[in-house]
């Protein structure tokens, strides 16, 4: 793989999209495990919807760090469907109705957290990226990419979250402010 000098950019692109591609492995996984231990379906379908997006972006770091070793130049691999798969896991997959008949949810508030760390995570990780290449118009927006797509994974985990600690917080009659 064509680096440059130790402590050339594309040295450190080198290095900081080896840790993303780790954490995108890291994040399928969790991501699996999140989706076979969910008691409900919906919450699996989302789990299983994130666990092929960290494939689909492990890929694309794949592709990345071969263009980069052949010496091509970086390429948007992005597309608008992407954000379009993830508009039916927008609204809330939990109901009052689980709340109020089960307690069994504490596994899915656990992974829903877990979550949000591990895209927050991926999120400063590209940013840093997208910083070091600045001035590259390709580059960046391919970090760029990376960055809205884990933003949008963070929000859709964030609504779930917030919404079932807000119908918990209810059912218990307990509001905090």
């Amino acid at each position: 793989m064509k680096k440059g000098s130790p402590g050339s950019a594309d040295s450190a692109i080198v290095k900081g999209l080896k840790q993303a591609l780790r954490n995108e492995v890291d994040g399928a996984e969790f991501y699996r495990m999140a989706a076979k231990s969910a008691r409900r379906d919906a919450v699996r379908q989302m789990f299983s919807f994130l666990m092929g997006e960290e494939e689909r972006h492990r890929e694309m770091i794949l592709d990345q760090m071969k263009r980069m070793a052949e010496g091509k130049p970086f390429r948007v691999t992005r597309g608008a469907m992407a954000k379009r798969r993830l508009d039916r896991f927008r609204s809330p997959l939990f109901t009052e109705d689980l709340v109020k008949v089960s307690r069994h949810v504490e596994g899915e508030v656990a992974a829903l957290s877990i979550g949000m760390t591990l895209e927050k995570r991926a999120i400063a990780q590209f940013v840093a990226l997208r910083r070091k290449v600045a001035g590259d118009g390709r580059a960046e927006k391919v970090f760029s990419d990376l960055v809205a797509w884990e933003q949008d994974h963070l929000e859709v985990l964030t609504r779930q979250y917030d919404q079932l600690r807000e119908m918990y917080w209810e059912e218990a009659r307990f509001w905090p402010f």
